[in-house]
């Protein structure tokens, strides 16, 4: 691996922002619109038809989506502070 190909504190920070920013679409508070989006697009489809069958798999599904995102977002920033931290000292 090179030097360059090691991302910078403020890097891994603004790719946990993103990671954050982008779960927040799939916050389980969001989900009747979530689900809705998702039968909009995917309407005559067989994944409408999935869905719509099956609203409960649907909404774990999104809600564990949101947690992962959030969980991966959360731990980016914080090896950003350590890195920025370790380099401080």
């Amino acid at each position: 691996m090179k030097q360059c190909d090691i991302p910078t504190s403020s890097q891994l920070e603004k790719r946990g922002m993103m990671w954050v920013i982008g779960a927040f679409v799939f916050c389980p508070c969001h989900l009747p619109i979530t689900l809705g989006v998702l039968a909009l697009l995917f309407g005559g489809t067989a994944a409408g038809a999935l869905l719509r069958a099956h609203p409960y798999v649907a909404g774990t599904v999104v809600t564990l989506l949101w947690a992962a995102g959030t969980w991966r977002g959360f731990r980016l920033v914080r090896l950003a502070q350590r890195a920025s931290t370790a380099r401080g000292t």
